[in-house]
């Protein structure tokens, strides 16, 4: 397993970066989105007692989505790769100022392959 950790301080207070951070989101799905492609949402619900960071969050709001890639590829690894292959799934627990995010290929790479990407917004200059 292989664990990076970065730390950028942003010219915002961390309730100015939310705002932006969800509006960005939407934005972008909305124009990657149509024609079967782009960002399919399947799940897009709040949730409660599900423990987070050690416990230290328990509640916030889950999405579970599917990005469509085929058109976003060379034509050629069109024709040689599996359409299931062409699929990212996306799982994301948002319990603003942390989040977790676990990306898949479950249709193609079965288990074999995630990414976990765990996001922790503080208010601060990197320090902590």
């Amino acid at each position: 397993m292989i664990i990076k950790e970065y730390r950028v301080t942003l010219p915002m207070t961390v309730e100015e970066y939310q705002v932006a951070q969800l509006y960005a989101v939407a934005e972008a799905s909305k124009q990657e989105t149509g024609g079967g492609e782009g960002v399919e949402v399947q799940k897009n619900e709040p949730y409660d007692n599900f423990p987070l960071l050690n416990g230290k969050f328990t509640k916030g709001q889950y999405t579970y989505k599917i990005y469509h890639l085929a058109s976003k590829v060379p034509g050629w690894i069109k024709m040689i790769a599996p359409a299931s292959s062409l699929e990212v799934h996306e799982e994301a627990w948002n319990a603003y100022p942390y989040c977790k995010t676990v990306l898949s290929n479950p249709g193609y790479m079965k288990g074999n392959f995630y990414i976990i990407i765990e996001t922790y917004h503080i208010a601060d200059k990197g320090q902590q």
